[in-house]
């Protein structure tokens, strides 16, 4: 079953299609981490399954559902970013291959084998070449018969505008913090309140930060704290560079701007990192203004430029420079 927080989206898609109203595809968007993905596999199941149930969802016992779990159902196809073949980086650049597309291009053409739905889903589709692009769009202007694609998008304005028009927009938002930390409760997670926060309320981030990353959020810490025990924080440049570019892009970004917060309105500015208030405050008495923004800068053109390959060593030797020299 699709989460707490999505019922409303479910219960629009399923009245749509009982009313054969629901359109050939679909654009999921929305932040990271409220859980687009896992909304869209469960509605490709539901689609394809022969007995769903009065709710909508796929039943779980009939073949198709089956073939589904398997991996091996003929009539669907899911595609992500992978990273190069050749890639040897601890942080590829991924990227959705042509390729893949055309085979998904091809299934959907055909006659379904099974007699029913063809679906397909495409994760993070903004991350797609515009070759790939403008191949997607002749087949969003020409869909089949019985055939419904999925694009799940956290960046929707980085698709063509021509893409975005042909499908039907499903928006997901961040939900109300009680209905998160009620089900980051029941998940089991330590310290849902701190993660909540540091996922900025996204609870699939949160939970993953609580499961995964806590200790890679404690090694930038400690880069970024290091001069107040004599060390050199550009010593940690190695070890960032062997981790999730993203995740640690983000929580310095959260860092800097908790920096400008407290520079600009004082002690009383509410913090993203909470937990390392006396730690900010400290640091925001001696960092130059317009410095602390320039690194905001950079920090934010550097996500923005996520599908750029770049040397992660001296990426973080220069962030760690910026930050020592604020």
């Amino acid at each position: 079953m699709v989460y707490p927080w999505q019922q409303r989206q479910w219960q629009l898609i399923m009245q749509q299609r009982q009313q054969q109203r629901l359109a050939h595809a679909l654009l999921f968007q929305g932040p990271a981490g409220v859980g687009k993905k896992q909304c869209a596999i469960e509605l490709a199941q539901a689609v394809l399954c022969l007995q769903p149930d009065a709710s909508g969802y796929a039943c779980g016992h009939c073949d198709a559902c089956h073939l589904f779990k398997a991996g091996t159902h003929p009539d669907y196809r899911l595609l992500a970013p992978t990273p190069p073949a050749t890639s040897a980086s601890a942080n590829p650049v991924l990227t959705i291959k042509i390729d893949a597309l055309r085979d998904m291009y091809r299934a959907l053409a055909e006659t379904s084998q099974l007699g029913g739905f063809r679906v397909a889903v495409i994760l993070d589709a903004d991350k797609m070449p515009m070759q790939a692009a403008n191949s997607l769009l002749k087949t969003l202007e020409e869909p089949g018969n019985d055939t419904l694609m999925v694009v799940v998008s956290s960046h929707p304005q980085r698709l063509p505008v021509t893409i975005r028009s042909r499908c039907q927009v499903i928006r997901f938002q961040i939900p109300d913090t009680a209905v998160a930390l009620e089900w980051l409760g029941k998940c089991g997670t330590n310290g849902a309140q701190t993660a909540l926060k540091l996922a900025h309320g996204a609870p699939l981030q949160a939970r993953d930060f609580a499961e995964t990353h806590a200790q890679e959020r404690e090694i930038l810490i400690k880069a970024l704290i290091s001069a107040q025990s004599g060390e050199i924080s550009i010593q940690y440049a190695q070890k960032l560079a062997q981790m999730p570019r993203d995740y640690l892009l983000n929580w310095l970004l959260d860092w800097v701007s908790d920096l400008g917060r407290l520079l600009t309105i004082g002690a009383d500015a509410a913090l993203v990192n909470e937990d390392q208030r006396k730690v900010l405050m400290a640091r925001a008495r001696r960092a130059d203004r317009s410095r602390v923004f320039g690194l905001h800068d950079q920090i934010y053109e550097l996500i923005r430029a996520e599908g750029i390959a770049l040397n992660p060593q001296l990426l973080w030797e220069n962030l760690l420079i910026s930050w020592e020299n604020l």
